[in-house]
């Protein structure tokens, strides 16, 4: 296919016009002018471009483009000179989605966790731009602080990494923000959720959780990251019938 008809699909299924964000959403580098083959992953690094050159991909698609955020001077020296000469020598190109990867309603990451824990009546918050990031959804019929815990350890491969419930004893409405997404406690506590799911906690978070009386879990940054990447390489599988591969090399933060 050719790549900028490529960037014209990828554009319109995630619109990243709409969000504002603070790295390039799209193509970073165009190392081809085709696209045959797709590796995609959480966070551009080393081991991702090995896959990429293993697997023969003339592309590859994350979540992180480390290297291309906002602030990042990208003078091609040091580390991100030698990635870029990588892969502009096996003709990979680079493309780079953040927060259009978290607020996408269908295969979001946010989107996509609330689904598999189960959660109906799915609405979006946390607005960046003209778009939502994360998501709020709710049970039929409440659960315990502690089934809830074990359902959301069951969700993620590594399980839960933070319980701190200052909540609800019974969970019934939840927010959920991937990530560093922790920020949005307050929002969430004012549309009435007893619950917030994140992935990586800095350390104001389990302060506002106390303070706010609502139980946040967190189950790693990257891992609850993996869930829109995936989803995107079975999209482009399926519907541009471009073999696509998710490659997902672990990061315990």
């Amino acid at each position: 296919m050719n790549i900028s008809d490529f960037s014209a699909w990828l554009n319109d299924l995630l619109e990243p016009h709409l969000f504002k964000d603070y790295c390039n959403n799209g193509l970073c580098v165009e190392a081809s002018d085709k696209v045959t083959r797709v590796v995609t992953g959480v966070s551009f690094r080393d081991r991702l471009i090995d896959a990429a050159i293993e697997k023969k991909a003339d592309c590859i698609i994350v979540h992180h483009p480390n290297g291309f955020w906002k602030g990042e001077d990208r003078v091609l020296v040091g580390k991100f000179g030698e990635r870029m000469r990588r892969l502009m020598q096996h003709g990979i190109s680079l493309y780079g989605f953040h927060l259009p990867l978290d607020g996408h309603m269908e295969i979001g990451n946010n989107a996509l966790i609330a689904r598999a824990l189960g959660l109906g009546n799915l609405e979006g918050f946390m607005r960046e731009g003209e778009r939502t990031v994360g998501i709020v959804g709710e049970f039929d019929d409440p659960m315990s602080r502690e089934g809830f815990v074990n359902l959301v350890g069951g969700v993620f491969e590594h399980g839960v990494q933070h319980a701190l419930l200052h909540g609800a004893s019974a969970v019934r409405k939840v927010a959920i923000c991937s990530g560093s997404g922790a920020s949005g406690i307050e929002e969430a506590v004012q549309l009435g959720c007893d619950t917030f799911i994140t992935g990586e906690l800095k350390e104001q978070a389990p302060i506002a959780a106390e303070e706010l009386g609502i139980n946040l879990i967190s189950a790693g940054h990257h891992r609850t990251e993996i869930f829109g990447v995936q989803a995107l390489a079975a999209e482009i599988s399926e519907i541009l019938q471009i073999s696509a591969k998710f490659v997902d090399i672990d990061n315990p933060v």
